[in-house]
C-alpha cells in the first residue's frame, strides 16, 4: 500500500475533532496499547514514505516541497510541541501538512517505473531466495510459512501476467511480503536465521530494484526493531 495514503488516513482519524485533544481522538482512553501501535506505525510509515521521496526525486521529480513537510507530519505524530491533554488538533493537523501529505500520496500512486528485464530477473531471483529460506528455517509456524508462500504465488503472477505491472495487487503482494518476512524475523528462533530474513527484508528495497517497486513503501529501518522487539 502507499505509505503516505495510510497515514494520511491515520491523521484524518486523530483530528477528526478540530477542538480535540490526542488522548481522545487518537484513541488512548478507549484502548492505550492499540494507540501506542498506531503510533508505532505511523513513525515506520514516514521511514516508509522518506525511501519513497528519495525514488520520486531518482525519476526527476520536484521532492523539496516533501522534504520539507517531513518536519510537520513527524511533529504531527509526536504532538509535539503542545501538551497530550491540551486541544491541539487543528494546529497540529494544518491545511498545508494535510494538502502535502496528499500530493505526496498522489505523486506516490503516479510513479512506478516499466520494469526493465533486468529488474524482473532480480525480482524473480529474490522470490526464490525468499522460498529457500523458508525451506530452511523449519521454526516458522505453518500458518505463517503459508502465508509467505501465497504472497510469493501472487507477486510471480502478477509478473507473469504483463498487464499487472503497476496495478494495485502487485504493489499491496509487495508490501505484505515486506511486512510477512519481518513477522518471519520475529518469530524465527535460531540468530542466524532471524538475520537472514531481516537481511530478506532490506533487500526487497535495495536500489537495484527500486525502478521496479517504486511505489511500494520504502524499508522503515525501526520496523525491524519493532517486530523483534
Amino acid at each position: 500500500m502507499n505509505p503516505a495514503h495510510e497515514l494520511l488516513e491515520l491523521f484524518e482519524q486523530w483530528g477528526e475533532q478540530p477542538d480535540g485533544n490526542p488522548l481522545k481522538g487518537r484513541g488512548f482512553h478507549k484502548n492505550e496499547d492499540e494507540a501506542v501501535d498506531d503510533h508505532l506505525h505511523a513513525m515506520c510509515l514516514l521511514a516508509a514514505m522518506k525511501n519513497c521521496v528519495d525514488d520520486l526525486e531518482r525519476g526527476g521529480y520536484r521532492v523539496k516541497s516533501f522534504r520539507r513537510s517531513f518536519r510537520l507530519w513527524t511533529k504531527a505524530v509526536m504532538n509535539y510541541p503542545h501538551a497530550w491533554n491540551t486541544n491541539s488538533n487543528s494546529a497540529i493537523f494544518s491545511v498545508h501538512a494535510m494538502d502535502t501529505l496528499e500530493n505526496l500520496a498522489a505523486a506516490i500512486d503516479g510513479h512506478l517505473p516499466t520494469p526493465t528485464p533486468e529488474r524482473i530477473a532480480e525480482i524473480m531471483s529474490y522470490l526464490d531466495d525468499v522460498v529457500s529460506l523458508l525451506g530452511d528455517d523449519e521454526s516458522l509456524s505453518p500458518e505463517l510459512r503459508l502465508h509467505v508462500s501465497k504472497i510469493v504465488q501472487m507477486i510471480r503472477g502478477c509478473i507473469a501476467e504483463e498487464k499487472a505491472f503497476g496495478e494495485t495487487d502487485l504493489k499491496q503482494a509487495l508490501y505484505d511480503l515486506w511486512v510477512a518476512l519481518y513477522a518471519a524475523a520475529g518469530q524465527s528462533e535460531g540468530e542466524e536465521q532471524r538475520s537472514r530474513w531481516t537481511a530478506m527484508a532490506e533487500a526487497i528495497y535495495k536500489p537495484a530494484a527500486a525502478g521496479f517497486i517504486g511505489s511500494i513503501p520504502g524499508l522503515a529501518i525501526g520496523a525491524a526493531q519493532l517486530v523483534q522487539g
